[in-house]
């Protein structure tokens, strides 16, 4: 079955007639698919084998990538920092003069009580079929995969493409090759890392307030200068983020620039955190340290990049 719409609200209608415990695939076929959604969601130019998360382009792609948080407007406001910002003021010098001082301060907020709820981290697979190429999900099972993962597989498809099919397993055969995964590109060589990391993360920085865009430049300038053996810059769902590698401590620094977020550390080489999706990165419990982007973090993060 084919649907081709902007969402679904409910799958009985089209995932209602499935044998329970039937695997399936959500696929689109990547000739069936503009060039323009195949650019936004960052799967142009894949080929048969490649993993990614997609960019965000929407809510459920949004929502796949960062989480979401649920808000409690039944419950009392609380304090909240909500990032780090500069504040200009006047300052008094003695003998009737007054000098501007501009300084970095917390920005703290009465705010609404809320949970987060962790991104699903649905990557996407290019696979060959019959000289085809198909954009796949994971497989899933009707009556054992949650309806809440179907639902947002299938509305991240939409989101995306415009459309999706379900295929059975005895219907199609074909299954994912040997994967490789593209959510992080080597800085490359000959570039310095702070031209490169600005360069990359520019369309994130700029979508930022002004006064909100000096302290991000003071984390990533910070991070530069303490000469990381290795740069890799994150691509799709990971595309505000940028990992440093420090090899004598064998440590691994994931910054973002996105609000409301945090520098994680890992203890484990570079190896085996590239190879995580971005759910087990983030929300696996698999990190050394997270250090949340207030005015301690240069004191914090600095022990390990030595």
């Amino acid at each position: 079955m084919i649907i081709v719409q902007s969402r679904i609200l409910n799958l009985s209608r089209y995932f209602g007639g499935l044998i329970p415990r039937t695997d399936f695939r959500l696929v689109v076929k990547v000739n069936e698919v503009a060039a323009r959604a195949l650019n936004a969601s960052g799967l142009a130019g894949m080929v048969d084998g490649d993993v990614l998360l997609p960019s965000i382009v929407g809510a459920a792609s949004r929502r796949n990538a960062e989480g979401h948080y649920i808000t409690h407007k039944d419950l009392p406001r609380e304090k909240r920092i909500v990032g780090v910002r500069e504040w200009t003021r006047k300052q008094w010098a003695g003998r009737g003069q007054v000098t501007e001082v501009t300084e970095s301060v917390n920005v703290e907020r009465e705010c609404y009580q809320r949970t987060f709820v962790p991104p699903p981290g649905i990557e996407l697979t290019v696979s060959d079929h019959n000289g085809d190429l198909f954009i796949v999900s994971d497989t899933m099972t009707a009556t054992v995969t949650p309806d809440d993962t179907i639902l947002h597989t299938t509305n991240l498809f939409l989101e995306l493409f415009g459309r999706v099919e379900i295929r059975h397993d005895n219907l199609d055969q074909f299954t994912p090759p040997h994967t490789r995964r593209l959510n992080w590109s080597l800085l490359p060589s000959g570039t310095t890392t702070a031209a490169g990391v600005l360069a990359h993360l520019r369309p994130y920085i700029t979508g930022r307030a002004r006064t909100y865009q000096g302290p991000i430049m003071e984390r990533l300038n910070y991070m530069a200068s303490r000469n990381p053996d290795e740069v890799y810059l994150g691509n799709g769902g990971f595309g505000a983020y940028v990992a440093y590698v420090f090899n004598t401590p064998g440590n691994a620094v994931l910054e973002s620039v996105l609000p409301d977020n945090a520098t994680y550390v890992f203890g484990s080489n570079w190896a085996t955190v590239s190879r995580m999706t971005k759910t087990q990165v983030l929300n696996g419990n698999h990190q050394l340290d997270r250090i949340f982007h207030r005015l301690d973090w240069q004191r914090r993060v600095t022990p390990y990049t030595i």
